[in-house]
């Protein structure tokens, strides 16, 4: 294959970094996000597109196997690996990264989970894999928009996961620049999984990059070869996807080897709603609580969100986000989520269910809002997640609140124990007690596992 140099920057590094490179204060952040990916994924256990994904991966048999999560069925990696990576993301309640392109990293951890079980090694590879592919995915959205050509995020995925799959299944250097490009030439995704009205696959978006990823590792461990220069080639990702608009820079610098420590970077959700949108959920909750009451239509003369261009353009401007009628598009919905946040106090899981999303009182609150693109907090964007929310009541009185960081923004982070609480609740109902528990104190103590299916043991429901 034709040098890359992009390429090779990025697989050097993830198959050089090591456990011992790794601060306290980054492993302990690889072991929040595995209990949160774990958490959000039980939670989506029961819904419609995981059990369609599930039942059809037990069909699927193979010598390379991995655990269907929250199961004792297994099957063939690649299956295993888009259904537990669906579960991670169907409920828009995992990790979040926002820069010139935003990603959902932890989108990354059922692949090398599934991997790291496969080849059953320890705790401490799978923590260094996982910190490794965040450097890689974080340092590839700071670099270029994908999303303003017309594609999607995770394209990045892809190629961050596959780095991380190359380390943990032993691939050499060679073998895992054909895995860098079997991965990524193939296989370019469209941004079209995020606008309109939003279907299953706009969750099954990212497993599929990462069932790819582990498909194309497969392939180039027994010696088969990708085409020349992926990534920086005459016809290559940076030309086609970025059409040439990308910093070279932030991905050579892994040649230096820095320490991985970018997933310090990234957000952990409070809330089950796109993150652009968790600051508006902040916002709301902070009226409600000073105006003592829920917050009806029969109270609110109007109400004005100002916000900026990147929450507009995703989760405001298409017509479906102000009349949603699936889950999907709900959590995706600006007006919708504050809606339910002024009226309920909060966003749960729960509101999403069907009659719900369509509830006359949050529709009636949406007719009354209106949404504007603030420049001065467009500038804000992407170091803080800025939303002010103004509501005019109908007896006179008129509140505002305005958050800049969510909750679970490094500015802003939750604590273990919100970690936690978190987990213990998206498993109430399917683990006992005692499972949680147990989930918790093993990946606590993660680093010192020589074989992680003791973690998958513990949370079958």
């Amino acid at each position: 294959m034709a040098r890359d140099s992009l390429g090779e920057a990025i697989i050097r590094y993830s198959l050089n970094v090591k456990f011992e490179d790794l601060d306290q204060q980054v492993i302990n952040e690889v072991k929040r996000r595995i209990l949160d990916g774990l958490g959000v994924a039980l939670a989506a256990f029961m819904a419609e597109p995981i059990k369609i994904a599930r039942g059809v991966a037990k069909n699927h048999r193979s010598n390379v196997e991995a655990t269907l999560w929250g199961t004792l069925d297994t099957s063939s990696i690649e299956w295993a690996v888009f259904t537990n990576a669906l579960m991670v993301r169907y409920l828009d309640y995992n990790d979040t990264y926002l820069g010139k392109e935003p990603l959902h990293p932890s989108d990354m951890i059922p692949a090398l989970f599934a991997a790291a079980e496969h080849k059953g090694l320890s705790g401490k590879d799978l923590i260094t894999a996982i910190a490794t592919s965040y450097e890689i995915g974080i340092r590839l959205c700071d670099a270029g928009s994908l999303r303003l050509h017309g594609w999607d995020h995770v394209n990045y995925i892809g190629i961050a996961v596959t780095a991380g799959l190359a380390k943990l299944m032993g691939l050499n250097e060679n073998e895992a620049l054909n895995a860098l490009s079997i991965a990524t030439v193939p296989h370019a995704a469209m941004r079209q999984s995020r606008v309109g009205e939003l279907s299953h696959w706009k969750a099954a978006a990212t497993a599929n990059s990462s069932r790819n990823a582990v498909f194309a590792v497969l392939l180039a461990k027994e010696g088969f070869t990708g085409p020349d220069a992926p990534l920086k080639g005459e016809m290559g990702f940076v030309k086609q996807l970025l059409a040439g608009d990308f910093n070279d820079k932030i991905i050579l610098e892994l040649s230096s080897m820095p320490s991985p420590k970018r997933i310090l970077d990234t957000y952990i959700k409070p809330y089950p709603v796109e993150y652009h949108a968790q600051s508006a959920v902040d916002a709301a909750r902070m009226i409600r609580q000073e105006y003592g009451k829920t917050v009806g239509p029969d109270d609110v003369e109007s109400i004005t969100i100002d916000t900026f261009k990147a929450a507009y353009d995703i989760i405001v401007k298409d017509p479906e986000k102000w009349d949603p009628k699936t889950k999907e598009t709900a959590d995706h919905s600006l007006m919708w989520v504050t809606a339910v946040a002024l009226l309920y106090g909060t966003v749960e899981l729960y509101h999403y269910k069907p009659e719900n999303i369509r509830d006359p009182r949050v529709l009636s609150l949406i007719r009354k809002m209106k949404v504007n693109v603030d420049p001065e907090l467009d500038k804000l964007y992407p170091s803080a997640i800025p939303n002010r929310i103004t509501v005019k009541f109908r007896n006179g009185k008129e509140l505002t609140a305005q958050v800049d960081h969510p909750r679970g923004h490094p500015k802003n982070p939750m604590t273990d124990e919100e970690v936690e609480d978190k987990f213990r609740r998206l498993t109430d109902g399917l683990l006992t007690l005692s499972q949680m528990s147990t989930v918790i104190n093993l990946v606590r103590n993660l680093e010192n596992l020589k074989d992680i299916k003791q973690i998958l043991k513990a949370i079958v429901i």
